[in-house]
């Protein structure tokens, strides 16, 4: 017979991912996809998150695996970045991606976005402490794009997600099932660069291969079915971003936007507003002085500041060029802070 503080367990190692998505202030989390879906929200770079977290419609935005595989049609050289957070409520994250040019037409790129907390309090129903565990949750990004025209790319990316809730240590007499997998689901994208000034950019995320092209699946969270299964989702998304470029006294200047649209139902297409969450972004930046930016933003209702500075390591006579990026976020609606996120970005010729 299961007791009752194991089923208490679990569901407090459950809520403590989908408090983080409660945290971050979107609307509907739930139907978003509880903590299946939030880490791919936040976001995976610092300088886009600096701008509002938009990034789909610019070129530089890395990783492009993520932000909209159709970008890496546009790759010259092997880009690689690195990003860490640290959040209020014990919470870390991070991403990784690399990615190049292949032939004359096409790129390749990888990304993984990792979020996770480091020291999660375990509470039985008595209110006593068993320990404490380290829930995390990533998503890999393969990604792949063609460069059709001068100014236009397609794109796909292959991704997947994987979770560990590190709560089996403490379950008396159950096999628990502490890691799960998301079966491979698809994003589709395409960039245009319409002159120096705009770009756009279309991306349809979480498409998959079953019934519908929902990505959903079932987790068991033991292996005798002794606890009662749940249901992972991520929601069918559409993405649609808009840049422009220009110089304001003598200053380079950009100008950022992006419309989501996350349809919560498990049907191929809804066309009832009542199934779908609607959200935006938006953001700005200007090279402030030579090589140096300042961004601004804001996504849904939380607020972003960043700050970003490019410089170039020589070795012998080539030249790699290096971007350090910093990022301020506020979210409104939980009150929360977090002063430090940090990035790196370098390119290999």
């Amino acid at each position: 017979m299961i007791k009752l503080k194991n089923l208490l367990v679990t569901a407090l190692a459950v809520g403590a991912f989908a408090s983080s998505a409660m945290a971050l202030g979107f609307t509907k989390k739930s139907e978003l996809g509880g903590f299946d879906g939030f880490v791919e929200r936040m976001g995976g770079g610092v300088r886009e998150l600096g701008r509002g977290n938009t990034g789909t419609a610019d070129t530089a935005s890395m990783p492009g695996a993520f932000w909209n595989p159709a970008l890496l049609g546009f790759r010259e050289d092997i880009g690689i970045t690195m990003n860490f957070e640290r959040r209020d409520l014990d919470r870390v994250g991070g991403a990784f991606g690399i990615e190049g040019k292949v032939g004359k037409r096409m790129g390749v790129g990888f990304a993984m976005l990792y979020r996770g907390d480091s020291d999660f309090k375990v509470i039985d129903d008595d209110d006593e402490t068993l320990g404490t565990a380290e829930p995390f949750f990533s998503m890999f990004y393969l990604g792949f794009a063609f460069r059709a025209t001068r100014r236009d790319a397609f794109g796909l990316s292959l991704s997947m997600s994987y979770d560990n809730l590190d709560v089996a240590q403490y379950f008396d007499g159950i096999e628990m099932e502490d890691s799960f997998r998301s079966p491979v689901t698809i994003n589709l994208s395409w960039f245009r660069q319409w002159n120096d000034k705009w770009s756009s950019s279309v991306v349809i995320r979480n498409l998959s291969f079953s019934k519908n092209l929902s990505a959903k699946w079932t987790k068991n969270p033991s292996k005798d079915n002794s606890l009662a299964s749940t249901e992972g989702v991520r929601p069918k998304v559409l993405q649609i971003g808009l840049g422009y470029r220009t110089k304001l006294l003598g200053k380079n200047v950009g100008a950022w936007m992006e419309a989501i649209d996350y349809q919560v139902a498990d049907t191929l297409l809804a066309f009832d507003p009542q199934l779908h969450v609607w959200t935006g972004r938006v953001g700005f930046d200007c090279e402030i002085i030579p090589n140096g930016t300042l961004r601004v933003g804001m996504d849904d209702l939380d607020w972003m500041f960043g700050a970003g500075y490019k410089f170039e390591i020589r070795v012998g006579r080539k030249r790699f060029p290096i971007e350090v990026d910093y990022a301020f976020l506020y979210e409104s609606r939980a009150g929360i802070w977090t002063p430090f996120t940090i990035g790196l970005r370098g390119y290999i010729p």
